[in-house]
């Protein structure tokens, strides 16, 4: 029994740390103005420049919703 619920928890501690880096588009766009620039990027997803700039597909200097997607499920 015991190991049951030592097997429940880790598959839930490992099913939790795969969701989306644990941070929602809306949170991590701090200034609710629709886009994530790279320092919302590097507060609020752990991201660096080059995946920033590799994640932002149209080179406008922020990632939109779909941009944020791809690159949160990396």
């Amino acid at each position: 029994m015991n190991r049951y619920v030592v097997a429940c928890a880790l598959i839930g501690i490992v099913a939790a740390a795969g969701c989306n880096n644990g941070a929602g588009f809306a949170s991590v766009d701090a200034d609710s103005n629709g886009t994530i620039s790279m320092d919302e990027a590097a507060s609020g997803m752990k991201m660096d420049e080059a995946r920033f700039k590799a994640a932002d597909t149209n080179a406008d200097g922020s990632l939109d919703s779909s941009e944020y997607e791809v690159a949160s499920a990396r």
